[in-house]
């Protein structure tokens, strides 16, 4: 499988005006512009994914990695993930600060027993953040600290089960 990704999606084709993306952003601005209410708060997204075979997948992860210095690839198992990431998906884990963290961004870090954990922020409080797994019932014990934070989920490929990486 081939991945292209295009930053700029919305670009007109040469000797078109944008005239049409500018009147409806100039619109939507201005409906927008009066209301006064407070956000909804954001619910988990998940990271895009696609089903593929493992070694695809993981190659396919590898490319995406590969563009960038703050990232890196693992497989995730169990869980605590699911719908969302099951046993074997591909993620691919970028660096971020720890003031740029937000709820409902699904993070990896280090739990206090020594074990890579993907969950999601749920509230940020004075000892770390409150983090919980999309199918468990409660949070998680550890919170997320500067010092625990690996990364955040840039994307994930789910796998189909066949073919290689350990099986």
């Amino acid at each position: 499988m081939d991945i292209t990704m295009d930053a700029n999606i919305f670009s007109t084709a040469p000797g078109r005006r944008p005239g049409g993306w500018l009147a409806l952003t100039a619109g939507c601005a201005g409906l927008l512009a009066g209301c006064a209410s407070d956000p909804a708060p954001r619910a988990a997204q998940p990271a895009p994914s696609i089903d593929v075979g493992r070694v695809e997948a993981w190659q396919d992860a590898e490319l995406i990695t590969g563009l960038s210095r703050d990232r890196f690839t693992l497989i995730g198992s169990g869980e605590s993930m699911l719908p969302v990431y099951g046993e074997n998906t591909v993620l691919v884990i970028t660096k971020i600060d720890y003031a740029q963290l937000q709820p409902g961004m699904q993070v990896a870090y280090m739990s206090h027993g020594g074990a890579q954990v993907v969950h999601v922020l749920i509230h940020k409080e004075e000892e770390g953040w409150r983090v919980k797994g999309l199918n468990n019932e409660v949070e998680d014990y550890d919170r997320v600290t500067p010092s625990d934070l690996i990364g955040v989920v840039y994307a994930s490929f789910a796998t189909n089960g066949k073919g290689g990486l350990g099986n």
